[in-house]
């Protein structure tokens, strides 16, 4: 008996990208007048794809580029589509948030991205006062999850550019403040 695979069925793709901060900051260092990132979210500062890491799953293939900022994967029509942005400090320091998804080459295959939030009443969070200090057993406490998210409306290719806020933690550790709007361009190509 063979497993029953049904592709044809609109499927969740995912892709979780992480943002290397600190490189990002040592290169756009504000103290320096020529090198000042974009405080205009509609004119985001373009950036290399080093130091970027996009993980995708549930798409139609990997073109290539899983784990790079070169990522370039497959999706068919009605495929949803949902990016998620991070820093390499799971935002509790600097913090990432991907705001836009934006063409700039080839055909337009998603429809209108938007910002989503779920709530979980009992995601898992580590427990601090375990009795082995592990964080086990978890606690279950409400948390809030964001994602940018389209469905893929027709098939061709696409390059696109990621778009994403960089906010950096103030002196007193307690506010994260806008350090700069950026961007890069992987690419989808729909079947």
């Amino acid at each position: 008996m063979s497993d029953v695979k049904l592709l044809a069925a609109a499927q969740k793709i995912d892709i979780l990208t992480v943002i290397d901060t600190e490189t990002i900051k040592n290169y756009w260092n504000k103290s320096s007048p020529s090198r000042t990132p974009s405080q205009d979210k509609n004119a985001p500062t373009g950036l290399d794809h080093s130091n970027k890491f996009m993980i995708c799953t549930g798409s139609r293939g990997i073109i290539s580029g899983q784990g790079t900022g070169d990522l370039s994967f497959r999706a068919y029509v009605e495929d949803s589509v949902r990016f998620v942005g991070t820093s390499a400090y799971n935002n509790a320091n600097d913090a990432v948030i991907i705001y836009k998804i934006q063409k700039f080459s080839g055909t337009d295959v998603f429809n209108q991205f938007n910002a989503n939030v779920y709530v979980k009443k009992e995601a898992v969070q580590p427990n601090p006062n375990s009795d082995t200090r592990d964080g086990l057993p978890a606690l279950h406490v409400p948390t809030n999850f964001s994602v940018l998210e389209a469905t893929v409306r027709q098939s061709g290719t696409e390059g696109f550019g990621v778009c994403f806020a960089l906010y950096t933690l103030s002196d007193d550790g307690q506010r994260q403040d806008l350090y700069g709007y950026f961007w890069w361009d992987p690419t989808i190509t729909v079947a």
